[in-house]
């Protein structure tokens, strides 16, 4: 057994705070040595992919049954991962619901036609697609029959979902902020759509879980303020209960200072807060360098349980990932990354060191 497996338990460290989450995939919780970390550090658990729409969706299924609105699905993922929660008292946060990535764009078209997303780019997002209103129908469905089967079948092990995912890209140009290059845009509009998944996803939910809206580079000058007035948009109709921020982070940058200016806004709202993404590009796999990400998790963290202290809900911060061997970074940077607390052989880092002695302060 690792020491990462017997070294004391970030969880129970961050009990008084808030839950600690990671991001796995289906096929580590048959691995005894990733089962034992997940069990001994984590009280909640994310799906790294296999809980998006194209890892849920299954087309050939769809064409069959001949319905231009009810698609057909693959819960065999989901539920392994949730069985898996339910069976060593973990909880999920369920992500996502709507989002324009991983998205199949036969979703969107007349008679389930498949088109290769680069194709729908090249093409300026125009392709044989159903009508708005078909559109609409299959959004209501497609969430419906996903909430309606997680929380029947495991009631209880979902805590909160992520309804929609990065709707919001000011660099795209539009006075609104909205991201235009998307399937969901181009067909349904902006929030046209994104009210409709929050509205459906409100009818669904069971009680006690709460919804999110789920956005990166959330403490950006110029994107900070269009989340406000999403997130003010859908609690007009009380609709949202919490912001995700996305913790996709540089050494040097953003500072602790943007992120928790920006925490502090969305707070002001009333809405709960959840680190949904963390991790901190590393490419120095060196001593000085893991003692440098160690310092700056320990001022990330820092931040965090202060805000907790003031009265805003955080109430979970997830790491994107569990050991530095099963990040996504290295293939997104193209670069070597060191990014997380736990050594790709599962030994505990100096970073893991300096999350757990700011819980003990």
């Amino acid at each position: 057994m690792s020491d990462a497996c017997k070294a004391p338990s970030l969880f129970k460290a961050y009990e008084p705070y808030f839950r600690i989450g990671a991001a796995i995939n289906s096929w580590k919780t048959d691995d005894p040595a990733y089962k034992a970390l997940i069990c001994r550090h984590f009280n909640s658990i994310t799906a790294e992919n296999e809980m998006k729409p194209e890892s849920v969706l299954d087309r050939e299924a769809t064409l069959k049954a001949g319905d231009s609105v009810r698609t057909a699905f693959d819960f065999s993922r989901v539920d392994k991962l949730l069985a898996f929660a339910r069976d060593n008292g973990i909880g999920v946060r369920f992500h996502v619901l709507c989002w324009h990535g991983q998205t199949p764009v036969w979703f969107f078209t007349e008679g389930w036609e498949d088109v290769p997303f680069e194709e729908l780019v090249k093409n300026g997002f125009k392709a044989n697609f159903a009508s708005r209103e078909t559109i609409l129908q299959r959004q209501e469905y497609y969430i419906r029959e996903v909430m309606t089967h997680v929380n029947n079948a495991f009631p209880g092990v979902v805590y909160a979902w992520d309804v929609v995912n990065e709707a919001i890209d000011p660099d795209q140009g539009n006075a609104k902020g909205y991201r235009e290059k998307s399937a969901w845009f181009a067909n349904v509009g902006a929030p046209d759509f994104i009210l409709a998944a929050f509205r459906a996803a409100k009818k669904y939910k069971a009680p006690g879980q709460q919804l999110y809206y789920n956005d990166y580079n959330c403490y950006e000058d110029n994107k900070l303020p269009h989340i406000l007035d999403l997130l003010k948009l859908l609690q007009a109709e009380d609709l949202v209960d919490g912001m995700g921020m996305q913790g996709h982070l540089l050494m040097d940058w953003p500072s602790v200072e943007s992120c928790e200016k920006a925490a502090r806004a969305y707070g002001a709202l009333g809405l709960s807060l959840q680190v949904t993404e963390l991790d901190i590009h590393c490419p120095d796999g060196s001593a000085a360098g893991q003692k440098a990400l160690a310092e700056r998790y320990a001022a990330y963290f820092d931040m965090l349980i202060r805000l907790k202290k003031d009265g805003i809900d955080v109430n979970s911060a997830t790491f994107w990932g569990l050991s530095d061997r099963d990040s996504w970074l290295p293939g997104f940077r193209k670069s070597e990354s060191y990014p997380l607390l736990f050594t790709g052989d599962l030994q505990t880092k100096p970073a893991y060191d300096a999350v757990m002695a700011v819980a003990e302060k």
